[in-house]
């Protein structure tokens, strides 16, 4: 806060930080206490859970739009460049920033806090961060903008920051050089009150006197290992309203203590997690049953319901739920089985893809096996589609359809609008060898021949841009595809 207010000083601030350190609550936080000092401009909260949250492209349209929305002159000026240029949020990272921020910004005058929250989340392949690199350019034009960056310290986000005109503009803070004993202080005092709350609401039960005890609390602190995210995770798997929380916390008290900061920590209470949720599970085809649904869950590109996750991949409600009965603590499951799914935090789906951290085979994560069997159910899906599936008359425009939202609900669906949207995305993650690229082809083939419901679906959800896209990654998969899979002509028939 004091850097956000003192008129002098650096315009960027990095809050550098390992995965489970609180980040982005940090983010969150900071964004509010600005906001209320009539200080916070805009703000983009990147997520690797969105498709639309963690492409670059996207990030300083989203800054522009709020900006306008708050600054009348701002706006004024935004309306005159998309007038001049209608594509301007849809040009290179360089053009969006100068034309859509730095222009305007320098233009107006305008004193403000941007907040740009988990930008190793986007997706980026450039050495140094794209987004980096270009704010480097033009950041020294607006002298009364501040750009708050929270990430993690991977290589191209270290190399950004390291970039001769951002380097000596940015203050950087290690959130993970923070006084141990100050955090070790913050996690206790955390446990204490959330478990003392959890006491207070199951009055049903008789806990001993004191619970929890003091002890307990300081060991819980120190299986924490000064990451947030463990001591959140253990809160959430003791108040379990199935269980009884002094039997959870026994069992969590009861497994061999880490100290090790990072990975080691954490995967340890997945481990026990896991293996507390599937302990009455023998049965390979069951374990083949909960690692499509998690895999699923873990790979989808925008979070999807019970309802959306049932269609697609052709299984029950019920047997979703019943995967997800005790794994509320890292997955946030609601009881409305048209919400969303959610996992609480990323480093549960890093995890369960990684071979070496999750050492269950029953319930590893392979991210190419589920990319692939979720683009076949997409495929499927959309090859289902029929012509105007809306049953519009002809020409109508989308602009004159009233509640199209709800009609593309009634008539379409969460789960055929997730498959048309992201079947591509996918496919380009999918092996590209064995039977199953053949399948892939064989109904990617039949979609395209029928595409044209594919298409108007995308149309009516304002996504039509996506088709190309789409096709794009197609022709990228089949490029990597052994010649004898392929059709005759499929990739003239694309083009």
């Amino acid at each position: 806060m004091l850097w956000a207010k003192q008129p002098q000083g650096q315009n960027v601030f990095w809050l550098n930080g390992l995965a489970g350190t609180g980040k982005s609550t940090i983010a969150q936080s900071f964004s509010e206490a600005v906001a209320e000092e009539g200080l916070l401009g805009a703000s983009f909260f990147c997520s690797r859970d969105y498709l639309n949250r963690k492409e670059l492209k996207n990030i300083f349209p989203t800054l522009a739009y709020q900006l306008a929305c708050y600054y009348p002159n701002f706006r004024s000026h935004i309306i005159r460049v998309i007038k001049k240029d209608p594509t301007v949020a849809h040009t290179s990272l360089i053009s969006q920033l100068e034309n859509l921020l730095v222009n305007p910004l320098s233009w107006e005058n305008i004193s403000c806090v941007i907040v740009i929250d988990a930008l190793d989340e986007c997706i980026d392949n450039e050495p140094s961060s794209a987004i980096l690199s270009v704010l480097g350019q033009f950041v020294k034009q607006l002298p009364l903008v501040k750009f708050f960056i929270t990430g993690r310290p991977e290589p191209r986000i270290r190399t950004g920051f390291r970039l001769p005109l951002l380097e000596p503009i940015t203050q950087i803070f290690l959130l993970h050089e923070v006084d141990l004993i100050s955090v070790d202080n913050d996690i206790q005092l955390y446990l204490t009150q959330r478990l003392t709350a959890i006491a207070k609401q199951r009055s049903d039960l008789e806990l001993p006197n004191p619970w929890p005890h003091e002890y307990e609390i300081g060991v819980l602190t120190k299986k924490s290992s000064q990451l947030f995210i463990f001591a959140s995770t253990m809160v959430r798997f003791i108040e379990s309203g199935q269980h009884e929380p002094d039997k959870r916390l026994q069992l969590l008290l009861s497994t061999k203590s880490t100290t090790h900061e990072g990975r080691t920590g954490i995967d340890s209470l997945y481990s026990q997690i896991l293996l507390y949720a599937f302990s009455d599970v023998y049965k390979p085809e069951e374990f083949a049953d909960i690692r499509q649904v998690l895999g699923a869950i873990m790979l989808a590109f925008n979070p999807l319901s019970r309802r959306d996750l049932s269609t697609i991949l052709g299984v029950s409600t019920s047997l979703i739920s019943t995967t997800l009965r005790h794994l509320h603590s890292v997955i946030l499951v609601p009881s409305d089985k048209t919400e969303e799914i959610r996992v609480f935090h990323k480093s549960f789906p890093d995890f369960l893809q990684d071979s070496e951290r999750c050492t269950d085979a029953r319930l590893h994560i392979n991210p190419e096996t589920y990319h692939r069997d979720m683009a076949l159910s997409c495929l499927e899906l959309v090859k289902e589609l029929k012509m105007n599936p809306c049953s519009l008359s002809p020409f109508r425009m989308n602009q004159d359809i009233l509640n199209l939202p709800q009609l593309l609900e009634n008539r379409i669906g969460g789960a055929i609008g997730y498959a048309c949207t992201y079947w591509a995305e996918h496919l380009k993650l999918s092996p590209t060898s064995g039977n199953s690229a053949e399948q892939i082809i064989n109904l990617a083939t039949n979609m395209l021949l029928n595409s044209p419901p594919w298409i108007e679906v995308m149309s009516l959800e304002s996504h039509l841009e996506e088709v190309i896209h789409s096709m794009n990654s197609l022709l990228d998969w089949l490029d990597k595809v052994s010649c004898s899979y392929l059709p005759l002509n499929i990739k003239e028939f694309i083009y």
